[in-house]
């Protein structure tokens, strides 16, 4: 009999506070949601990458060397940790397709037992098959080719006709592309046994370690046995750190935007609850008076507590890991190849979070209930006595204080002393500022880094990339007719620091270049001759400064550059080591071979002649790869859009919890004033008034924070090989300010109709 009582007395008190109710269950639901969808994104991401990898045999290492024979075989081989190595060699090759198609064609000396193919079609190569190849999946349907179609490659003049065996993917070829982003309508590779290309020399050495093996230990044994080598780990292969980076950056994204959503919408449940309790006074003192037991009292509160921070918690927890991560699923694969999806159950941390927003909510009500409970029964039937007044700070300045109308006083007073109702209003309204500001301003950045980086940082209008026989620097100046012409010698090396080992780009620019812009904020500085220019990501990576020595291992060679860092320069997308045209001759190694041109306002006929040349194998506009590192960055749009919504719905339910709850507070403070005289209309112009300053005040607070937590989060998303600056436009600010000032005065203006309806007599009777 008590329990029903106490039971249909919590359903009509959630009947009649069923905004406040429902307003908890949104917060609880979007705190985990937030944190639930990212997590499931990222462990989707990471289970299906280790399945993948492990199934299919991933290199630890590529070893690139001038040729990979017995010998050197033998070395890697007796490495302690490597547990098996294959030689093999990778070229692009022209196709007999078209003049525009180009493949990365892979021939392996044996069995393909290392990055292994998963066979989508057909079959596998057998070890002595000389006409058989394996053609990826994306590019076969971009190609129209299936099994038993043919298609050629050219090598030095000669051309090489294979039949399609089978149609695969591969775990090293995540990503297929030979740019920013994958094109299989003119990209993408074969799969050949080396004896099919009996000209082609094997230049790499693909090997595995055991699990217990030290990586870093095991690519140090490397170099030092096979010095001439240029290692790369799976932390610098292409295609694994660019996969890597996606599930990465899914595993930090957790740990602050939906963390601090998290907090946001703990802050307002713990404000909800606390003036829910308090308003319960009376009724409390009621059961009390009809002879409840403290335990039964207790517990029916803690319902109010538990009911919807449960059903909240784990709808937002289940919604969260079984939707946005098939969501942003689909929009990794439109770029990366994965063969597959696998999805993990709910995790251990989301199921955390969950039981810890219940835990909080519980604790929160328990705490102000037993604030309530230590009051006697007669106490708890009297309304709560107001605090005394004080004067506040402008009533003790006379001057500022008597040119205040009186409604202003009013105003004034009631913010100054009602300091808690004010403080988490502006904690409120300060963190849905900061959270859109966030998510708008994490959008700006990345489209300013792709517009800054190809239109400011690359100070020119056309890339030439260069290959096999190539001229001077000044044969090109002098052929080409463009209002300025730059050649640059680009080379993958191998920087070794006392922190680590990375296998970084080499780029020796001419000793009077204009066109790359490495200082900040994309200005211009000279590299300075005898040292060497190192991008600001690498020196945080490698814990390096000016004035420290590295090394660099040219491939091929096993004597090393030896260079002092004599400057930090700054470019966003790539990192790597900066050297001018003089301080490259000087160490003799080789003569400064152009691999690309760059040129300044060229002509029509300039670009005619650069696609006849031999030599030129791509050419490139910045302006049109702006959009390419665009399309590149879609996973990171995706995410950001994702805390766009979050941060948008959270403002909403904040604002009009915020409001809804002063609105109930200050019931009797209305009613006081409608009996004193005011009319309806007086009285909404001073809740809009009071809620107009602590708005603007709250929108204003929280611009500084959202600006700094773009950063917090851009830098837990950035890549080794890149760095995200937060840039967010000041039309995002804006917005940002107006959209969380135009929800708190829908949300007032919706409240304030309530004026009308409020009934003097029961807000303004007494027990006494």
């Amino acid at each position: 009999m008590v329990n029903n009582t106490l039971r249909k007395k919590l359903f009509r008190d959630m009947s009649r506070a069923a905004m406040q109710f429902l307003s908890i269950i949104a917060l609880c639901a979007l705190g985990t949601f937030a944190f639930s969808a990212l997590d499931g994104t990222a462990r989707m991401t990471r289970t299906t990458l280790n399945t993948y990898y492990e199934e299919n045999n991933l290199a630890d290492y590529w070893i690139s060397l001038p040729t990979a024979d017995r010998a050197a075989l033998d070395k890697v081989a007796a490495v302690s940790g490597v547990t098996r190595v294959r030689a093999r060699t990778t070229v692009d090759m022209d196709t007999t397709l078209s003049d525009d198609i180009t493949v990365s064609v892979t021939a392996y000396d044996g069995a393909m037992d290392i990055n292994i193919p998963l066979l989508r079609e057909g079959e596998l190569l057998d070890e002595n098959d000389k006409r058989g190849c394996l053609v990826e999946e994306r590019f076969a349907v971009a190609q129209n080719l299936s099994l038993g179609s043919r298609i050629g490659v050219k090598l030095s003049g000669q051309e090489y006709d294979f039949v399609v065996r089978g149609i695969v993917v591969s775990p090293e070829y995540i990503v297929v592309s030979n740019g920013l982003v994958a094109n299989p309508d003119a990209y993408g590779y074969l799969l050949v046994n080396a004896c099919a290309i009996p000209t082609l020399p094997l230049t790499q050495i693909v090997a595995n370690i055991n699990d217990e093996a030290n990586s870093e230990a095991v690519q140090a044994a490397i170099e030092e046995a096979v010095p001439d080598a240029l290692v790369v780990d799976r932390r610098s292969h292409a295609s694994t750190a660019r996969a890597n980076n996606e599930a990465q950056m899914f595993e930090n994204m957790t740990l602050i935007f939906p963390v601090l959503a998290y907090a946001v919408a703990a802050l307002i449940v713990m404000t909800t609850l606390s003036r829910m309790i308090d308003n319960q006074r009376m009724q409390m003192g009621t059961l009390k008076a009809l002879g409840f037991s403290s335990r039964q009292i207790r517990n029916h509160y803690l319902s109010y507590a538990l009911v919807p921070s449960a059903i909240g918690a784990v709808l937002g927890t289940i919604i969260g890991h079984f939707t946005l991560p098939t969501l942003l699923w689909d929009t990794l694969l439109s770029q990366d190849e994965m063969p597959y999806k696998l999805t993990p159950p709910i995790s251990k941390p989301a199921w955390v979070m969950t039981a810890l927003c219940v835990m909080m909510s519980l604790g929160i009500l328990l705490y102000s209930y037993q604030k309530s409970a230590k009051e006697c029964t007669a106490a708890l039937l009297r309304p709560k006595p107001p605090k005394d007044g004080k004067r506040i700070l402008f009533e003790r300045i006379p001057f500022l204080w008597s040119r205040f109308s009186f409604n202003t006083k009013m105003v004034v007073r009631n913010l100054m002393r009602n300091k808690l109702r004010t403080f988490m209003s502006l904690v409120g309204l300060l963190c849905c500022t900061m959270l859109i500001i966030t998510s708008f301003g994490l959008q700006d950045s990345v489209t300013a880094m792709s517009i800054n980086y190809y239109t400011r940082t690359l100070n020119y209008d056309v890339r030439a990339s260069l290959k096999g026989t190539v001229g001077t620097a000044e044969s090109y100046e002098r052929r080409l007719d463009a209002e300025n012409i730059e050649c640059i010698m680009e080379k993958s090396v191998s920087l070794r620091a006392d922190a680590g080992t990375r296998t970084v780009s080499l780029t020796v620019l001419e000793d009077d270049q204009t066109m790359q812009h490495l200082g900040k904020n994309e200005t211009f500085v000279k590299i300075q001759p005898g040292t060497a220019a190192v991008t600001y990501k690498l020196t945080k990576t490698l814990k390096l400064s000016i004035g420290d020595t590295i090394r660099l291992y040219l491939p091929g060679d096993d004597e090393p550059l030896s260079l002092v860092i004599g400057q930090i320069v700054q470019n966003n997308v790539s990192q790597g080591v900066y050297l001018d045209q003089t301080t490259w001759e000087s160490f003799r190694k080789s003569d400064f071979i152009p691999t690309a041109l760059q040129l300044k306002n060229p002509s029509a006929g300039c670009l005619t002649l650069l696609a006849d040349m031999d030599e030129v194998d791509k050419i490139e506009y910045p302006a049109e790869q702006v959009n390419d590192m665009k399309r590149m960055l879609d996973t990171l749009s995706s995410v950001f859009s994702l805390l766009t919504g979050i941060a948008l719905a959270l403002a909403f339910v904040v604002c009009y919890n915020m409001g809804l709850m002063n609105f109930v507070e200050r019931t009797r403070e209305y009613a006081t004033l409608k009996v004193l005289g005011y009319h309806q209309k007086e009285i909404r112009r001073l809740i809009l008034r009071e809620n107009n300053i602590i708005t603007l005040i709250g929108v204003l607070m929280g611009i500084l924070p959202g600006i700094m937590l773009i950063d917090a989060i851009l830098h837990s998303c950035e890549p080794e090989s890149g760095y995200y600056p937060g840039a967010p436009a000041l039309s995002s600010i804006i917005l940002a300010c107006v959209i969380t000032f135009c929800f708190s005065q829908l949300i007032q203006r919706l409240l304030v109709r309530k004026v009308r309806k409020i009934d003097m007599v029961e807000a303004l009777k007494s027990v006494e």
